[in-house]
Parts: C-alpha cells; structure tokens; sequence
C-alpha cells in the first residue's frame, strides 16, 4: 500500500522541524509541524529546492548521490552549467503575493552565499539582514541548521542559541523572523538615500525547503573575506574615511563580489568573524554607522583591513 502524500515530507525529522519552526515563532509552542502539512493547509506550503530532486554522479564509482559535495558544489558552479539557478528562474522569478517568508534548512556559510547570489539576480532589490537572512523589502529569506537527525548535536547547539557559531546563526535567524512577525521591515532599506520600504500586513505565509549542506563549523572564513580589491572611485558616492592616530587613512574596503562588510558590536569577540558581518553595499553603509554597525575599513599604507567604529569615521559627501 503506497504512504500517504501528507506523511512522506520530512519524515524521521518532524520533530525537529517542529522545534525549529517554534524557535522561529512561526509554530506556537503546542503546535506541531505535521497539523500544516496538509493539502487544505492555507498558510504555509512545503517544498524543496535541491536535495529530492537532483543526484551527483561520482566520475570515480559511477555511484550517484544525493547528499556530501552535491550542495557545497553549487557555490562552485558558474553561468555555462549552473541548473541550480535555472531552475530557480523558473519556479522563483515570481512569488506569491501573500509570501513573507521564506525557511531554507541549512546555514551553510557557502549554501548561504551561493542562494543568496542566485536569487539576487532574480529579485535584484535583495539585499543581506544578516549572516543568514536577506530579504527584498517583501518577503525575507531566512537559512535555518538543517533538521535531519544525522546532525542532532548540531541542532541542539542551535537551538541552543549559545555563542557558539550555530548558535549566533540561531539568534540571526530569530532576529530577522521576529521584524516580520512584528510588522518591522528587516534592516535592509537605505537611509543614506532616504528609501523606507513597508511589509505588507497580510497573514503570514511561510515556506520550508529542505536542502542539505550543514556541517560543522571549524571557524573556516568565507572565501569572500580572504580576498579582496581595492577601493574603487564612486564619484559622487559618499566617501567613508577614517585618520589612525598616527595619521594612516583607512577607506572602506569594497570585497570581490562589490559589496563592504559591517558588523554588530553587540556580538562582542564574535564580531570579528566572517558569518557573524553582513554585506552590504555603498548606499547602505551610513545608515548601518547610524546605529552603531563597526565597517570594515582598509589602511592604505599597512593594507590592514579593520572593523572601525562608527565614532572615528567621518562621511565625505560628493
């Protein structure tokens, strides 16, 4: 006798997922994950991005895979052989009106980066609430410790919530959950530039989409943070500079992929590392300095990139 649809997605992970979406605050505290999937369920919807549906051939056993280098992989690949985002363009360009968020499983700092890139290029207004979060001002994207039981100590220390890194990644997430559960744009607008952008105020609908890519965290540095360019003319751009006491000038540092790293200082030593910084770009960086973000900052004479303090920078206007 075939399952029944309702009781094939997630299955062996249920709970889990029901103490994840609880420490969202999308699931109250006696609700439970298998009560939404249901056909006749009008508020959250169910569905996969990568993990049931594509498998990796290994070139050396011939044995396919759904699972080890098969997501990690996808920060890796370019426009000639990218599926990923071709499947993306076709089932994400366009979004229910009724959508506000979006639960990815898995925080992966590479997966992270990678769906944030793709569905940039899809909604170009997107922009990073933190080191898990983006959001285009309507719907926020929100990546989540994946939920499988394979990785249960890894769940336990987000859901945690402690210092450690899936634990700072469990508070972000939170974060960026509660401004739309409260009605709050997430900090993604410009105030540099003066633009407010409002959240729609309709129930709130989510989807959860299982993908695999967690592993443990080793304080590995994202690849974005070990390279780097110089800063570039911008015309009539604001020009962030900041004079050391021993009269080096630091100017902020403009990373490959075009955009500038801020941190919060709230999250004390933590804040030095690469999945705890948001990424920004140039319009954006005096409204962060206005409640007190750190910018990364380069000396053009050590080369040495620093988080600088909004206090000791001072804003040159074109």
């Amino acid at each position: 006798m075939a399952t029944p649809h309702d009781e094939i997605p997630y299955a062996g992970f249920r709970p889990n997922l029901t103490a994840i979406l609880r420490k969202l605050g999308l699931l109250g505290s006696e609700e439970h994950v298998e009560e939404r999937i249901r056909g006749s369920e009008p508020d959250f919807a169910f569905g996969s991005l990568i993990r049931c549906s594509v498998a990796h051939v290994d070139p050396a056993t011939g044995v396919a895979s759904k699972s080890g280098d098969i997501i990690n992989g996808l920060a890796r690949r370019n426009a000639s052989n990218d599926w990923a985002l071709n499947c993306m363009r076709q089932f994400m360009a366009e979004l229910p009106s009724r959508l506000e968020v979006v639960v990815l499983l898995s925080n992966d700092n590479d997966y992270v980066e990678a769906c944030f890139r793709r569905l940039r290029s899809l909604h170009p207004s997107m922009k990073r609430v933190n080191s898990v979060a983006y959001s285009d001002g309507r719907v926020t994207w929100v990546h989540t410790v994946h939920g499988s039981s394979l990785a249960q100590s890894h769940i336990n220390v987000w859901l945690d919530g402690g210092n450690s890194a899936q634990g700072l990644k469990q508070r972000a997430a939170v974060e960026a959950i509660s401004h739309v559960l409260t009605r709050e744009l997430p900090a993604v607008q410009s105030e540099a530039a003066g633009a407010t952008v409002e959240l729609q105020t309709v129930p709130a609908a989510s989807v959860c989409i299982p993908c695999t890519g967690d592993r443990a965290e080793n304080g590995r540095a994202s690849a974005l943070d070990q390279t780097s360019s110089s800063e570039p003319a911008h015309g009539s751009a604001p020009r962030f500079e900041r004079l050391s006491r021993d009269g080096e000038l630091f100017l902020a540092h403009r990373y490959d992929d075009g955009l500038y790293r801020m941190a919060n200082p709230a999250l004390g030593p933590n804040k030095h590392h690469a999945a705890n910084q948001i990424s920004v770009d140039m319009g954006e960086i005096a409204g962060y300095l206005k409640r007190g973000y750190l910018l990364r900052m380069r000396g053009e004479r050590s080369n040495q990139v620093n988080l600088i303090s909004p206090s000791e920078i001072r804003i040159i206007r074109g």
